[in-house]
């Protein structure tokens, strides 16, 4: 969790006369930052902040719940349960499964999917669900004789999906109405603060609070000069949003523009990762019609994308992830890692394994693990390595080319200093150079340093551009997910004794 500290310019927060104040310290001294009032007094302070916030985990429980009940109920109540054609195990299968699939269709990012918005959606995942659990039930039954020709039974997938779908769409219309209403009360509702007080910031900020259903509640404007048009206050500068953010609890924020330049903004945004908040941006020439497309929605015909955002729970299954993919492939390269072993000690003087500082997630060092491939040299550490390096030993130009020498860092994989996917990480020396030099390089140690990446396997690795790997590594960071991570693995084979950029 990233912290503001005293170090950031964040002096504190306290209220006066029912206004609360962020003291932030600039270069020119003390600032006192007026910032908006009960909406953004902190978290712990604020009861009816958290009455909201526990109303909306309640009201996505019943819309699950909801789910569950409009597929099992009357399944079980039905002529479906029965020898003839599925037991009451292989329905609670099948309400688990409907239920997983139809998990995200509540809700895209803060706003709520009406029935008829999500009809088609809605349709595809109860009408592909009988078919995963039959093959769920085909892995684990088949030893055990049961027909292939049952499990697919075609007519019983087409009563259950016949039956399934309205009842699902009925529970949809309930849930939507109940929640629709509890957000017209005040209920699930985020105050949201707008960077960019410009045009499109008062519109967006207009939008909102017209249409409380959106689930966010505009409170503050953040940029350089005050908006115009509209009665909200300024909270303060872009450069002091990751403190405010910090001091007031604040959970959602809408990317409007405004006075800042994109490349200032995308660093601010950055800096504020690990604070809980989640950003929406506003498309640039949405007036051309510019969508939101799947990660996003609108609000009274303005686009907002949601900007992704990585937790803590997603982290510990990447984690995981790397931890049962890296175990298996030390069992699997073992006889090639003995071999590569034996190649280096036989041909050149000097240990078997490199070592070496590299700088890991948050620029923390940690050591690196490789077979050496080069002659001993103590200048290897703030010396670039080139294709025609005449350090490269007889061994090294064979295993180089084909990252054989990468092998032993599963081990640092496994030790929890790297992942099998993300950034390749770097030398100090040369991660302090490059920071300074090339925009956006710092960015990559927001994630864990990676065996292979996005930038690898679109052939940039060794001497290749410092600028376009960079580029492709914070992409890859902000479109990170495991099934990202699968395809990279893959397709890092290929690549294995392919040719760089």
């Amino acid at each position: 969790m990233l912290k503001i500290t005293e170090a950031d310019g964040f002096a504190g927060v306290r209220t006066e006369g029912g206004t609360s104040v962020i003291d932030l310290t600039d270069h020119d001294g003390a600032e006192r930052l007026t910032v908006a009032g009960p909406l953004l007094s902190p978290p712990k302070e604020n009861i009816a902040w958290r009455d909201r916030r526990a109303m909306g985990r309640a009201l996505r429980t019943l819309g699950h719940l909801l789910d569950a009940a409009a597929i099992g109920v009357p399944l079980l109540l039905s002529g479906f349960v029965s020898d003839n054609v599925v037991s009451k195990g292989v329905v609670t299968l099948f309400v688990l499964v409907v239920t997983v699939l139809l998990w995200p269709t509540h809700r895209r990012g803060r706003h709520l999917i009406a029935p008829s918005e999500g009809l088609l959606s809605l349709a595809g995942r109860v009408a592909i669900a009988p078919v995963v659990t039959w093959s769920i039930l085909a892995a684990v039954r088949l030893p055990q004789g049961l027909a292939v020709s049952r499990m697919l039974d075609v007519v019983a997938i087409t009563q259950i999906v016949v039956v399934t779908f309205p009842l699902v769409l009925i529970g949809r219309v309930i849930s939507y109405r109940i929640w629709t209403h509890a957000r017209s009360r005040g209920y699930d509702l985020e105050d949201t603060l707008i960077v960019g007080a410009g045009p499109t910031g008062v519109e967006i900020a207009e939008a909102l609070a017209d249409n409380p259903h959106a689930g966010l509640v505009p409170c503050g404007f953040v940029d350089r000069f005050e908006a115009e048009g509209v009665d909200l206050p300024l909270v303060g500068h872009p450069e002091d949003l990751p403190a405010i953010i910090a001091a007031t609890g604040v959970r959602r924020v809408v990317i409007a523009f405004g006075g800042v330049p994109e490349r200032e903004l995308v660093d601010i945004v950055r800096r504020c990762r690990g604070l809980g908040a989640q950003f929406f941006a506003v498309p640039r020439l949405f007036e051309l019609g510019v969508s939101a497309g799947e990660l996003g929605h609108e609000v009274d015909g303005l686009p907002l994308v949601n900007v992704a955002s990585h937790d803590e729970r997603e982290l510990r299954a990447k984690r995981v992830f790397d931890v049962v993919v890296s175990a298996a492939l030390l069992v699997l390269t073992a006889p090639v890692m003995i071999a590569c072993a034996i190649a280096v000690k036989l041909t050149s003087r000097g240990p078997v394994f490199f070592r070496q500082v590299r700088c890991g997630i948050g620029g923390v060092p940690f050591e690196i693990l490789k077979f050496r491939t080069m002659k001993v040299n103590d200048d290897s550490a703030t010396q670039w390595s080139v294709d025609d390096d005449d350090r490269v030993t007889s061994v090294g130009r064979i295993m180089r080319p084909s990252h054989l020498d990468e092998l032993p860092q599963l081990f640092n994989v496994l030790r929890g200093d790297m992942s099998l996917v993300g950034p390749r990480p770097e030398r100090p020396h040369f991660v302090e150079q490059f920071s300074s030099e090339v925009n956006g390089y710092d960015h990559r140690h927001r994630v864990p340093v990676g065996i292979t990446g996005w930038a690898q396997v679109n052939g940039y690795w060794g001497d290749t551009s410092i600028e376009r790997r960079v580029r492709l590594d914070n992409r890859y960071i902000e479109n990170w997910s495991i099934w990202r991570d699968f395809v990279i693995t893959i397709r890092t084979l290929p690549t294995l004794f392919g040719k760089r950029r």
